[in-house]
Formats: C-alpha cells, structure tokens, sequence
C-alpha cells in the first residue's frame, strides 16, 4: 500500500467524523502485519466527550489484538473545504511515539487541487516525548 493509498483511506475515514466545530480529522494505520485501522473524530456539542481520529483507530487496531503500527495516515480541514495541514494533536503524538520511535506518521493535505504529503517519523514528531523504546 502506498502513502497515497492510506491518505485516502483516511479522507474517507474523515467523512464520518462528528465534529460541532466543523473540524473534520480522519486517520488510517497500517499494522506491522499488513492489516488496515481508520477513525474519525467524534465530539459533542457540550465537550463532554472528544476523542481524536488517531485514537478511534489505535482503539480499533488494540481491540481486534493488533499491537504494531507501522504507518499512520491524518488528513483533517473544515468540513466542505479543501484538506489543512493537519499534525497529531500533542495526547495522540504521545500515543503514536508509545507504540515506536520509527512510526512513519504522514500528514496529507490539498495545495492547488492535489494532495500532498510529508512523513515524519515519530520520534522527531515529539522531540523529547517519553518513550521506552
């Protein structure tokens, strides 16, 4: 599967999203075993409960046994705009640097009506984030 390919498994994960703010993330990982996890933010109008696209797949991938991401796409943007840059938050780029500092983390967004892409391993994702591996 190529970058691209989990990009936009990511922007179809992303059209799920509930999001009150109109800020729509989805993300796509792809396992050390090949096996494909996406998720979209979900929140509520009171904040009662937010949990991050990065997070709704890491918990997707934990509950069906997975435990080693090899790659993690985020795509996010205002709903019915063009795709943002869009970076982890700080809680998920913690939670991605947990499970590997050699994690390609690939943030994709539009520039001109094409998407783009820059990957990022995890540990230069969170410089100093805490890790034991």
């Amino acid at each position: 599967m190529t970058n691209r390919e989990l990009i936009d498994l990511a922007i179809k994960a992303r059209g799920n999203a509930i999001s009150p703010t109109k800020y729509m993330v989805g993300a796509a990982i792809e396992t050390a075993n090949g096996n494909i996890f996406t998720g979209c933010n979900l929140g509520s109008e009171d904040a009662l409960y937010n949990i991050c696209a990065e997070r709704v797949a890491i918990c997707k991938m934990l509950s069906e046994g997975e435990k080693s991401i090899k790659r993690i796409a985020v795509v996010g943007g205002l709903e019915g705009e063009a795709l943002r840059y869009t970076s982890p938050c700080g809680i998920c780029k913690q939670l991605i640097l947990e499970f590997g500092n050699d994690i390609d983390v690939i943030m994709g967004w539009e520039e001109d009506g094409e998407i783009k892409e820059q990957v990022v391993k995890s540990q230069d994702l969170l410089p100093g984030g805490y890790s034991m591996n």
